[in-house]
């Protein structure tokens, strides 16, 4: 597919997808806070409110699958504007929700408004920007999408002090809004050479065509396995921190240099490494990532160890996802050609997925009450990513 060969600038609005896909991510965190009122107000129990952050990842994962291909038929432009009315109207929704059942409802939709922002976002990056100015346009709207859940979460906790759970949904349907209303004016199609064929075979042809390509699937493992043993991380390092006497107020503080780490690698990988190649800054990140979690396996070996021992690992982890989810993900929906709203989709659930099963998987086998076990199973994920970015610079050499 033909594309401008641009260099991110004010003339593309870059910000707006960063935007979007920091509203999908905050739909997440800030919701945290409110759980426990929730339970109350709604006389709800607590597996049901937990379903309120459940039921939105899976549709978040779910949405892109299904939204992916059609906005290769239809375009991105109508799923964008979509995702965001739907955040907006269904935020109202459910800040007037009276019961868990409906409140449930709304989340759910609020998840696919969500999907549909992030998998279009990413596919109207690579639209618009050639393979390594999209990699930069990239980094920069992950850059935000670090930065959102660390202010989500405290924005979270202030809106139920003062306003109750309301007040966060009012939040969330303040964002959807109000990007509804600048991507209206300012965001335009991107994707000219649409195929008309709006068919159920002509979707599932397009991810036979997409999954038969390698380098797409090399680049959607290193996404998936990466993402997957970030989210995994993030499910069982409390217990090690709780482990070795880290208060939670500390345990705060010490794993905000994980996000921060992953901040501080995004910028370095806009600005100095992808004009060093995408497939070698992809390998470069995957081995730090190995790198890291062999550090933290020996760390972790000693009862007496600090906080420190266990959160600079970690930050280094954050580091090198800054250098491989931005690329992994531009480079899988380049190489899928026409299909890149199929592939935006398809590595959009893939890493969702890997995430809510790689947590899970490794709390099931007793991560929770031996830490060590969660840090070896991230190793066998990162292990497995490095080897798929292994093989694809080396296709890219050859």
């Amino acid at each position: 597919m033909s594309q401008p060969q641009q260099t991110p600038s004010t003339s593309f609005p870059i910000w707006i997808i960063a935007l979007a896909t920091g509203s999908s991510a905050m739909g997440i965190t800030v919701v945290t806070p409110a759980l426990p009122v929730i339970a109350q107000d709604l006389s709800a129990s607590s597996q049901a409110v937990q379903q309120l952050l459940t039921l939105y990842l899976a549709m978040l994962a779910l949405g892109q699958l299904v939204i992916g291909p059609l906005s290769d038929i239809i375009g991105r432009r109508p799923f964008f504007l979509a995702g965001a009315a739907l955040i907006g109207i269904f935020g109202f929704a459910a800040s007037h929700a009276g019961s868990i059942e409906s409140l449930l409802l709304y989340r759910c939709l609020q998840g696919i408004g969500a999907a549909a922002s992030l998998s279009m976002g990413r596919a109207i990056i690579h639209d618009h920007f050639d393979r390594m100015n999209a990699s930069k346009a990239m980094a920069s709207v992950q850059t935000i999408q670090a930065v959102m859940p660390l202010f989500a979460l405290t924005i979270g906790g202030t809106l139920v002090f003062h306003l109750g759970w309301q007040g966060i949904m009012g939040l969330i349907s303040a964002s959807g809004l109000v990007l509804f209303s600048l991507s209206l004016i300012l965001i335009p199609e991107t994707h000219s050479e649409r195929d008309n064929s709006l068919s159920l075979r002509a979707i599932w042809q397009s991810y036979g065509e997409v999954l038969s390509r390698p380098v797409f699937c090399g680049f959607m493992l290193v996404s998936a396995f990466q993402v997957g043993a970030f989210f995994a991380l993030n499910a069982f390092i409390p217990y090690a921190y709780d482990a070795h006497g880290v208060s939670p107020l500390a345990f705060g503080l010490w794993f905000a240099l994980t996000p921060g780490g992953y901040l501080i690698g995004n910028l370095c990988n806009r600005f100095f490494m992808i004009e060093r190649g995408l497939e070698r800054t992809v390998l470069i990140g995957c081995s730090l990532s190995v790198l890291s979690l062999l550090l933290l396996w020996g760390f972790y070996d000693y009862a007496s160890v600090s906080a420190i021992a266990i959160a600079l690992p970690c930050m280094l982890f954050g580091f090198a996802n800054g250098f491989t989810v931005a690329n992994a993900t531009i480079g899988g929906i380049a190489a899928a050609g026409r299909h890149a709203g199929t592939a935006s989709g398809l590595i959009g659930a893939m890493t969702m997925i890997m995430g809510g099963v790689g947590g899970a998987i490794l709390i099931g086998i007793g991560a929770a009450h031996t830490p060590l076990v969660g840090v070896i199973g991230m190793l066998v994920m990162v292990c497995l990513s490095a080897c798929a970015s292994l093989a694809l610079y080396r296709n890219a050499s050859a």
